[in-house]
């Protein structure tokens, strides 16, 4: 719901999206420097950052269609928050087009002189091969962006009407929708990430990188419930129960995460095979050893023992500083799967490697406040949410 007057500009979402856009124009510019200067930087960092970008994105999907399922509080306060984050999805879609013209500067595989000196390569093209690549790319983007099209719409329909026609169609969308999601992203992470060392294969890797969606997303989202709480009408719905729920949620996806990483690592130590172990030595040598090690100190150790050590009431002060941090440590976890496939002899640093992502996250932000803006903060007519407001109001008269 849009509003045209002076609170609204001074509303935080407002400053967020002229902020988020600012910094987006400025990247973008000095993104588009960075190509006339070295094409072949660019093009890694713009990967980079499109997956960074694309994965939060994405996996505010399958967390929206958990709230459809389960229908608990939680999920009416990040609903709008979810559904900021995949609105754009039809965009981004389409800012994958400029990795099409750097293909060879980024794969190995899509290199022809490449791959008719490497055997293996030659036994994997069937599969690894610029058509097909880009057919199965097209195909991902084009089941996210419809799956959030329709929840999105439905949601909105939900707003004008208290009829259940609008939930129930989410829902019944929602059940495939996980699995389409869980098998569509891994694919994707598999083509878009793990193939940069394509002599290189992890079976658990799609799984890795899921759960570093979902855990980012949800980060995401929380910290923004959390810096929006005293807005209207969310404030109407937050308790510090509610919060205390969802510090033991995000808990819970943080101990996913580590444990599927910490599988993968330890079937690739336990076989020791040529083929597998050198992806952990490039990354765990030269100065990526320290980008790991900030990962599980401020990516799961500290996250983790703030979550367990604090009591009812302080909730709400260690989801302030832990949200923002999970998140910006998944990020950085995405950094260290990435770009040692281009730098494996060391870690190396590029301003692009900043500017690139700083460029299409600001204005996928930009994108998600100005949603926000034009939306309630809380579902209208859902009839969900108003048993769940009249259960509290009993409890209350009680």
């Amino acid at each position: 719901m849009a509003q045209n007057n002076d609170t609204a500009v001074r509303h935080p979402l407002h400053r967020l999206q002229q902020a988020a856009l600012l910094v987006g124009v400025l990247m973008s510019i000095a993104s588009l420097v960075g190509l006339w200067l070295d094409q072949a930087e660019f093009f890694r960092s713009y990967l980079l950052g499109y997956v960074m970008v694309s994965g939060v994105a994405v996996g505010c999907l399958p967390l929206l269609m958990l709230h459809y399922l389960a229908s608990g509080p939680w999920g009416f306060m990040l609903r709008r928050f979810l559904e900021a984050g995949v609105w754009s999805l039809p965009l981004l879609a389409l800012l994958f087009v400029p990795l099409l013209f750097g293909l060879r500067q980024i794969y190995v595989w899509a290199d022809p002189a490449l791959v008719a000196q490497d055997a293996l390569l030659q036994h994997k093209q069937p599969y690894l091969n610029v058509p097909f690549f880009v057919g199965r790319t097209a195909v991902y983007l084009l089941i996210w962006a419809a799956m959030a099209w329709l929840l999105v719409r439905w949601s909105r329909r939900q707003d004008s009407s208290d009829s259940l026609d609008w939930r129930a169609r989410a829902g019944k969308l929602s059940g495939p929708g996980l699995a389409i999601y869980l098998f569509t992203a891994s694919y994707a992470a598999i083509d878009w990430m793990m193939t940069l060392e394509p002599h290189w294969y992890s079976t658990a890797y799609g799984l890795v990188v899921v759960t570093g969606q979902l855990l980012a997303s949800l980060a995401l989202a929380l910290a923004a419930a959390v810096w929006l709480r005293d807005q209207p009408p969310l404030k109407e719905l937050i308790t510090p129960g509610l919060f205390h729920d969802m510090g033991n949620l995000l808990l819970g996806f943080l101990l996913l995460w580590m444990y599927v990483v910490f599988i993968q690592y330890l079937v690739i130590w336990s076989g020791n095979l040529p083929e597998e172990v050198p992806w952990f030595l490039h990354r765990t040598q030269g100065g990526w050893q320290w980008v790991l090690l900030s990962i599980v100190l401020l990516g799961f150790a500290a996250p983790f023992l703030a979550l367990v050590s604090t009591g009812f009431q302080p909730r709400i002060r260690v989801l302030t500083a832990v949200t923002p941090l999970v998140f910006i440590m998944q990020l950085v976890n995405v950094y260290w799967l990435v770009m040692p496939a281009f730098y494996p002899d060391g870690w190396t640093w590029h301003w692009l490697h900043l500017a690139a992502p700083l460029a299409l996250g600001s204005l996928w932000l930009a994108g998600a406040a100005f949603y926000l803006r034009r939306t309630p903060l809380l579902p209208q007519e859902d009839p969900r949410l108003k048993e769940i407001f009249a259960e509290r109001e009993r409890h209350q008269a009680a």
